[in-house]
């Protein structure tokens, strides 16, 4: 559901980029309460600490980043990162991701509009496409509405840990997947430079 009316524009869902910094930053801190960043985050955030967080954020091909707007009003942010320590994502490399781990947060405001619900299918969509085969997430057992909501979008439990529980959804087998030039490119220069992104969350290990 779109909670769009006459005195608001639509909501619209892009790429996040570099210069999107302080948009990301605001809405951290002005956007969410303490419950929520924890659960986004799994620990106390602070100014200081979301700045650190959105400072080392990157935009580049072994990441990707969504966000919601209304207008210029940044309402929700959802990440996928590349895990480059597990055992089984030693392919993660600029320009062949091939497992990643998902974070997303909707302001406290908009909670049960449609926005998360709409944020991740436009990432899901992206990362099929981009070649990504699975995505795993992990939420606080209490989290229901985090938990309803991956169900829906196709994720599976895979176990639970102090309290969080482990999901992974798997590219359709028959999803269409266009490699852009710029990945290609990465590819080329795989050997040159690590993946650094920090859309990462928790302890989710893909295995």
């Amino acid at each position: 559901m779109n909670p769009a009316t006459p005195d608001t524009p639509p909501l619209t869902t892009r790429l996040l980029h570099a210069g999107d910094r302080p948009a990301i930053e605001h809405f951290f801190l002005a956007e969410m309460d303490d419950v929520s960043l924890y659960w986004r985050f799994f620990r106390t955030m602070t100014p200081m600490t979301v700045n650190a967080y959105v400072a080392q954020m990157r935009f580049d091909s072994g990441c990707l980043a969504y966000g919601a707007f209304f207008g210029e009003r940044l309402v929700g942010v959802a990440e996928i990162s590349a895990i480059p320590g597990s055992e089984s994502c030693t392919e993660n490399r600029p320009g062949a991701l091939s497992c990643g781990e998902l974070g997303i947060a909707v302001s406290n405001q908009l909670h049960h509009k449609g926005i998360g619900r709409q944020l991740l299918s436009r990432l899901l969509d992206d990362a099929w496409t981009r070649g990504l085969k699975r995505i795993q997430l992990s939420s606080l057992r209490d989290n229901r509405p985090m938990l309803a909501l991956a169900t829906r979008l196709g994720f599976k439990a895979l176990r639970e840990e102090s309290g969080e529980v482990i999901m992974q959804a798997l590219r359709p087998a028959d999803w269409p997947q266009v490699v852009p030039r710029r990945m290609k490119q990465a590819a080329a220069h795989a050997t040159e430079r690590e993946i650094n992104c920090s859309a990462k969350i928790v302890n989710a290990r893909c295995r």
